[in-house]
């Protein structure tokens, strides 16, 4: 008996069935792009990087600086930027401290931005250190100066 009592109540709570329906409210807006990506720097990754002299900047800066030839006396204004260890193996990036150029020592060249060989110029790459030879000359550059 108490079976019956129990099934009748259960079929009258659901016999309202659609008739009453819950309403469905959107609390949130929709998500865009725009609110979801939000990146740090402006920079478009699309638009090509003039970094390494991949493309002519629009003003003389380091492009024409690189035209100046280096010497054996003038090695010894470089800066040690970075340094960089990949698959292919350890590169450091080196900057003109009066042009502002910037070479790449790599395999124990040293290139220029058009990424061709400085002739007469070799170098080693040790740690954080890197030691550069010109000619009779040699320098050894530290990262960050130190």
């Amino acid at each position: 008996m108490l079976k019956i009592i129990i099934l009748a109540a259960a079929s009258s709570c659901f016999a309202q069935g659609p008739s009453a329906s819950a309403e469905v409210a959107v609390s949130t807006p929709p998500a865009t792009v725009e609110g979801l990506y939000r990146p740090i720097n402006a920079r478009d990754p699309l638009v090509p990087s003039t970094f390494f002299g991949d493309h002519k900047p629009r003003f003389g800066g380091a492009a024409a600086a690189a035209e100046i030839p280096l010497s054996s006396s003038t090695i010894g204004g470089l800066s040690l930027t970075g340094v960089m260890e990949d698959s292919s193996g350890r590169q450091a990036m080196l900057t003109d401290k009066a042009s502002g150029a910037v070479y790449i020592l790599k395999g124990g060249k040293l290139l220029d931005s058009r990424r061709k060989a400085v002739a007469g110029v070799r170098g080693a790459i040790r740690g954080k250190q890197v030691e550069l030879t010109m000619g009779g000359a040699s320098v050894t550059l530290n990262l960050h100066g130190k």
